[in-house]
């Protein structure tokens, strides 16, 4: 059996990205200001170190879908396929939130102080822009741009990719920073982790992460819920529908489509 080898010092990029993106965020109080930072230092990272937004496997390999030439309507089925997962990524979420004041109420006090504060049409267009924009775009860079892609170098062995992307959406859940939302981020995290690992591209990241921020606004406006349990089944069945769609069209892209 092979041996599993770690890299310390791309596994020391893969964790550090995480603290330093807590760090900018504690010391600027205003998000709007920390999230414009950090994606700026992302992009003179990316500019001088471009390799830390690389993988082993696709540094010097172009054949993948992210580079190929793609048709107008595979972008949009793509497009499509994203918000609808996006959506129901959303209303998971919101169903584990409803399974957790069913069992343990006290746990989301801080919470719902935390979402009134957030989450709320009525806290301005500049908080509502970094919310919806800033934020993924942000946690995006950081968490599959960095984090996942040093984790992927950090370890070489057969189920390397899975290792980096556990990984990766563990930093994201405990970025958070509370219980509650850990439960739901930790597999947004692995979706979206496994979405930037198919494409080798942040967009679709990005795309899936806007789409799931933006809906929170609106999901409690809806004039249905569902019930607790059957809320976690139909979005979480939803949710990996879309997911295996999305798996099996972008693995149908790569064998027909040309290299550009």
């Amino acid at each position: 059996m092979k041996k599993c080898h770690i890299n310390l010092r791309e596994l020391g990029i893969a964790l550090l990205a995480p603290i330093c993106i807590t760090f900018v965020h504690g010391l600027i109080p205003s998000s709007l200001v920390s999230c414009v930072i950090i994606i700026i230092l992302c992009g003179c990272i990316h500019h001088v170190y471009p390799w830390v937004f690389t993988t082993g496997d696709n540094r010097n390999n172009k054949n993948r879908t992210g580079t190929r030439s793609l048709s107008f309507l595979f972008c949009f089925c793509i497009f499509i396929l994203i918000v609808i997962t996006g959506l129901s990524l959303q209303f998971f979420s919101t169903g584990i939130l409803n399974a957790i004041e069913l069992h343990r109420p006290e746990l989301l006090g801080s919470y719902r102080d935390m979402v009134r504060s957030s989450f709320s049409l009525n806290n301005g267009i500049f908080r509502v822009t970094t919310v919806m924009l800033l934020a993924p775009v942000c946690e995006e860079l950081v968490f599959r741009g960095i984090s996942l892609s040093s984790s992927r170098r950090a370890f070489t062995c057969r189920h390397s990719d899975a290792i980096a992307i556990l990984l990766s959406a563990l930093l994201f859940a405990l970025y958070h920073g509370n219980l509650v939302q850990f439960c739901y981020a930790l597999p947004m995290g692995i979706l979206l982790a496994l979405l930037a690992t198919w494409t080798s591209s942040l967009l679709p990241s990005i795309l899936l992460h806007i789409t799931i921020n933006v809906s929170s606004y609106f999901t409690g406006m809806l004039p249905f819920a569902l019930p607790h349990t059957s809320c976690i089944l139909a979005t979480g069945i939803t949710s990996a529908a879309g997911f295996i769609a999305l798996y099996l069209l972008l693995r149908r892209s790569g064998k027909s489509h040309k290299v550009s």
